[in-house]
């Protein structure tokens, strides 16, 4: 059960989209986050959406996580992240 990150612009055109990798390292990362952290809202079965305001702290979320846990899945979510706050746009996860 992955999920689906997708990363849009202001106008809420799609740039890029990815999904979780096969270990659900991602999903898996969320749920096990502090209940009061972006991150741990993150659903699993629907779809969330954090604007670029929000990102700032999702991306600080991210960057604090240890080195040991920084999948592959997590880093394209850190970048992608990064990216929609360039573009003034948001980051989507549709839930499976």
């Amino acid at each position: 059960m992955s999920l689906s990150i997708r990363i849009r612009n202001q106008a809420h055109y799609e740039i890029e989209f990815f999904t979780d990798g096969p270990e659900d390292s991602f999903r898996k990362m969320c749920q096990r986050a502090p209940d009061d952290s972006l991150r741990r809202g993150v659903m699993q079965f629907a779809d969330t959406m954090f604007n670029s305001v929000q990102l700032h702290r999702f991306v600080e979320e991210l960057e604090s996580l240890p080195a040991s846990e920084m999948t592959s899945s997590i880093q394209r979510a850190l970048d992608g992240a990064k990216l929609a706050i360039r573009k003034s746009g948001y980051l989507y996860f549709v839930g499976d």
